[in-house]
């Protein structure tokens, strides 16, 4: 079979193209990607990383509208498309991009007009039932209506995706995660490496509001005193929660604060390190009128480095931690607060909920097993044609 993948987040090799690999090792797929040339990536412009001797096609196609202001990225579309389609005449096109994109409905659009008989796979994440400003909502009506498939990463987006009128044939895939990179390694070894001693929380992520940060601070403001905190990462919040730790610092026993450590973003080959050297990962996300949880990929991460998680109950978290580990209602500092003291307390049970993460890694996210479902959908869909 033919397939062509769109999709912008495989121009990092370590953010979509092990999904890509994976799926070509399978074997009787023709497989081609189809990537943006340049990318507005969290404030930065981001070139695509082009694989080594894949064993699949990478085209990094010229982009249009990569960034638009408060549009964002939603706007891009490849005017090449046209071409591609012509000449590699695919049985089935798998939108890695949310339906609500212009290149989804232009995918359509061209699809509808050269080759009527390819399929259309369509993936979402979109976990809240809202309405899209124009013309968004328009270009998600249309792809729905043209989607052979849509893939959903959540309960809560196949929910939206029904309430938004869509009732055809639909599956939940999550978002997968690099088991041979994120394994468990030598904690002490890790540990020293990044100077980190005492029993440690971490979060790992941008550094925003709706993360739930401020509740870690105010938790960790009412754990003993030999319980410390990293953050990975960079956001509008950091100097926030910097000042807020330094407020409660000056109000609580000396030296009890002075456990928060902020670590600059690291690239994902890096993290496997964070997540064996911490005790444990926090992700206490705040639901808010326009976004919640939608995945939350690093407790997939620690799980699969057997490592015990604190999440909130705000959108897909839930689901994705399962059995490895505590939940809890988002705002709640002080219920964040006993979940922390009570894995603090039980090192068997961080232990056993540490195992449980890597089991489920390996069953449910490992890319190998995403990939095979992503074909088995790919050859059922061309056995019905």
């Amino acid at each position: 079979m033919r397939v062509l993948l769109i999709s912008h987040t495989c121009q990092s090799v370590t953010e979509g193209q092990a999904r890509v690999e994976y799926l070509a090792k399978l074997g009787d797929i023709d497989l081609r990607v189809l990537i943006p040339d340049r990318w507005f990536h969290y404030g930065k412009w981001r070139m695509p990383q082009i694989p080594r001797n894949p064993a699949y096609s990478c085209e990094a196609g010229k982009v249009i509208w990569p960034w638009l202001c408060t549009a964002q990225w939603y706007l891009h579309w490849y005017p090449g498309l046209h071409k591609i389609l012509q000449e590699f005449k695919p049985d089935i096109i798998d939108l890695w991009e949310e339906p609500w994109c212009l290149v989804s409905a232009h995918t359509c659009w061209l699809r509808n007009r050269i080759l009527p008989r390819t399929k259309i796979v369509s993936e979402t994440e979109q976990n809240i039932n809202k309405s899209l400003p124009f013309p968004f909502e328009i270009f998600r009506s249309y792809t729905l209506k043209n989607a052979d498939f849509v893939i959903c990463r959540s309960n809560g987006a196949l929910e939206v995706l029904r309430k938004k009128g869509y009732h055809g044939q639909a599956e939940i895939i999550p978002n997968g995660v690099d088991i041979n990179l994120f394994r468990p390694l030598d904690r002490i070894a890790c540990r020293r490496e990044l100077g980190i001693s005492g029993f440690t929380i971490g979060y790992v992520g941008r550094l925003v509001k709706e993360k739930g940060l401020i509740d870690i601070i105010e938790a960790l403001s009412m754990c003993p005193d030999n319980v410390n905190c990293i953050f990975v990462g960079d956001g509008p919040l950091r100097k926030r929660l910097l000042r807020r730790s330094l407020t409660l610092a000056s109000h609580a026993d000396e030296g009890k604060m002075n456990r928060v450590r902020f670590i600059p973003t690291m690239l994902q080959e890096e993290l496997p390190k964070v997540m064996n050297a911490i005790d444990v990962l926090v992700l206490v996300s705040s639901t808010t009128k326009r976004w919640k949880e939608q995945f939350g990929r690093v407790i997939a991460e620690a799980g699969a480095c057997g490592t015990a998680v604190i999440g909130s109950d705000s959108g897909a978290i839930v689901e994705i931690v399962g059995e490895a580990g505590l939940t809890i209602l988002e705002r709640d500092p002080k219920a964040l607060t006993c979940a922390i003291n009570r894995l603090h307390e039980d090192p068997s049970l961080r232990s056993r909920l540490g195992a449980i993460g890597r089991k489920q890694a390996e069953d449910n996210y490992s890319w190998e097993h995403v990939a095979g479902r992503l074909k088995d959908i790919y050859s059922r869909m061309l056995g019905n044609r």
